[in-house]
């Protein structure tokens, strides 16, 4: 195939880049932790944006546009250091996943029962279950290999995204409005937050996780029309949207939940049952929950499958055994999503350990450091690619030459190593007899998790390079 061929057509236009990428990074699962700082909450999320997103977006449009090749993250690090590495990044991008995706669907179980027993959102048994059925329901719908088109990413970013967080906040205002007291300060006084209490650090560290996932997005830089124009105005603006939207919907939850009844799971429940009891509106409860839920499924379906197509990139290169390289009719490497879906479920039992707030956290705080870890590789395989591949066309450039691309790196990863840190301090909510059985899991977690793709590595085997490919040639 061509190098012409290969590439994407250029045919997304800002509009459509901007709702894709808004749609991938603005995620509400750190709003009701977020919340617990108050306005200042205010700072930190720009701050992340900053110190984070900036980078990661600007040089994951470089790399994306340079090595345009099915694969994302694991060619980029393998063109930079090798297979090994190449593998070990596309591994932390996967594993985070995993483990992010029963947190992320405990948000959908409860925004889907709270209206009608609340009390279903402490019931261990319940939740494990609940998060399982709806997690292999979507497995199932996408051994099919359905597809996002840039349309039905817009229509869900729009319906449900921005149009349920603009309501949501709406109503914190008119609720406000209404005579009712705001449970936040809204002054400058309160705009700088207070890093000195320990028991909230860990929540500065999953609002990276809220702007996480942009490499997935660069990918489409290619497909612009004119990318080194209109990818960067449309991070600018995603980046802009995504820090508003994450914004309004923590202070929705911080303006009428009191700061120490938030719930780290059920936040935006909480808030909308206070903003709808107090409206007369209780009986709507239920749909709302229902609407958000929804909202959340999209987000879901979509990152239940993307991860895995860059593994099975580094499977194809000999890292995996030829069963897992295997496709179904559908071009789905459905052996993968499957091993996939055991492990989640494997993973979710330790809702039948510890209590569901702090399990959740657990499967919260743990995948961001395992996701930040890639970014450290991403980093600086963009800085190792300028000097040993400085010809490759990049239809975007970070600008400012080398200068320019070290700077983003080195920020990005100072950001992300404080992030790493503050992840070892347990939340308030995690009584002091469990703190040490809490630092215990997130360290070991992180440990056994990054030094596992260096041990699976070590087992490829040649005669498993591209073992796919070669049975579709004899037949």
């Amino acid at each position: 195939m061509s190098e012409q061929n290969r590439r994407p057509k250029r045919t997304l236009s800002v509009f459509s880049l901007v709702m894709i990428t808004t749609g991938i990074i603005t995620s509400i699962l750190a709003a009701p932790s977020m919340a617990e700082y108050g306005f200042s909450m205010v700072f930190i999320y720009f701050l992340v944006a900053v110190v984070f997103l900036l980078p990661s977006a600007l040089i994951s449009a470089e790399l994306a546009t340079g090595w345009p090749e099915d694969g994302g993250v694991y060619v980029w690090v393998k063109e930079a250091y090798g297979e090994r590495f190449g593998f070990v990044a596309v591994w932390q991008q996967w594993i985070e996943n995993v483990i992010w995706l029963p947190s992320i669907l405990t948000v959908i179980v409860v925004a889907a029962t709270y209206g009608f027993d609340p009390s279903l959102k402490d019931n261990n048994w319940f939740v494990f279950a609940a998060v399982n059925v709806v997690f292999w329901l979507l497995t199932l719908t996408n051994l099919f290999g359905m597809r996002t088109s840039s349309t039905v990413a817009t229509i869900c970013t729009i319906f449900g995204t921005i149009l349920p967080i603009l309501f949501m906040f709406t109503l914190a205002i008119l609720y406000v409005s209404w005579g009712n007291p705001s449970q936040c300060t809204i002054d400058w006084a309160h705009v700088i937050p207070d890093l000195g209490d320990t028991d909230k650090l860990s929540f500065i560290v999953v609002s990276f996780l809220t702007f996480a996932g942009i490499e997935a997005s660069a990918s489409n830089a290619a497909s612009a029309k004119n990318p080194r124009r209109d990818y960067p105005i449309a991070i600018i603006v995603s980046a802009t949207l995504a820090l508003v939207l994450v914004t309004l919907i923590a202070l929705s939850i911080a303006i009428v939940v009191p700061l120490d009844k938030i719930n780290l799971d059920a936040g935006i429940m909480q808030a909308i049952e206070v903003m709808f009891t107090g409206f007369g509106m209780k009986a709507f409860v239920p749909i709302a929950g229902l609407v958000i839920a929804l909202g959340i499924i999209g987000e879901v379906n979509n990152w239940i499958p993307a991860p895995t197509r860059g593994l099975l990139v580094a499977g194809l290169d000999g890292t995996l055994s030829k069963f897992w390289q295997k496709e179904n009719k559908y071009a789905v490497h459905q052996r993968i999503l499957v091993g996939q879906g055991l492990i989640v479920s494997a993973i979710s039992t330790i809702y039948l350990f510890f209590k569901v707030e702090i399990a959740f956290w657990l499967m919260t705080v743990v995948p961001t450091m395992l996701y930040i870890v890639m970014y450290f590789l991403m980093f600086g395989a963009a800085v190792r690619l300028r000097y040993s591949h400085p010809k490759v066309p990049r239809r975007y450039r970070v600008p400012c030459g080398n200068y320019g691309i070290w700077f983003l790196a080195i920020m990005g990863t100072v950001a992300g190593a404080f992030a790493i840190i503050f992840a070892f301090n347990p939340p308030g909510n995690v009584p002091d007899h469990l703190r040490p059985a809490y630092i215990s899991v997130v360290a070991l977690g992180f440990v056994i998790f990054t030094i596992m793709p260096f041990v699976i590595f070590s087992f490829r085997r040649s005669e498993w390079r591209g073992a796919e490919l070669k049975s579709e040639k004899k037949n």
